[in-house]
């Protein structure tokens, strides 16, 4: 299901486990990972659930990370739960990361110059 939820004051767009995506992704409200992504996302909060998974790039106000991603995370508030796993580069201006969570990356704090373009 690729959608938006009922609510119109949080609407959030749903990439559901069945679902295998590769190109990039932009959206101006938030975005719900349950499948499966290749490429680039830009949005003002992705959520990765356990069953998601990115490989590549993410600009995002709100990165909360619970399932695997592989690239660059960038964001102002990243949070990374006990069975996220990220690889390659993070960068942020808020970070918590739960007992558990496997981060293989280099960490750093977000700079104009590391947003995505």
């Amino acid at each position: 299901m690729l959608g938006k939820t009922n609510d119109t004051e949080n609407a959030k767009s749903v990439i559901s486990s069945d679902m295998k995506i590769k190109g990039k992704i932009s959206a101006d409200g938030d975005l719900v990972l349950l499948g499966s992504v290749v490429g680039d996302i830009k949005c003002h909060s992705l959520s990765v659930e356990n069953t998601g998974t990115l490989k590549g790039n993410i600009d995002a106000d709100v990165v909360t990370v619970s399932g695997k991603c592989d690239g660059q995370v960038s964001g102002d508030i990243i949070s990374i739960k006990s069975s996220g796993k990220i690889t390659g580069e993070v960068f942020y201006e808020n970070i918590s990361i739960e007992e558990g969570a496997v981060v293989e990356a280099q960490v750093g704090k977000r700079s104009r110059e590391n947003k995505i373009k």
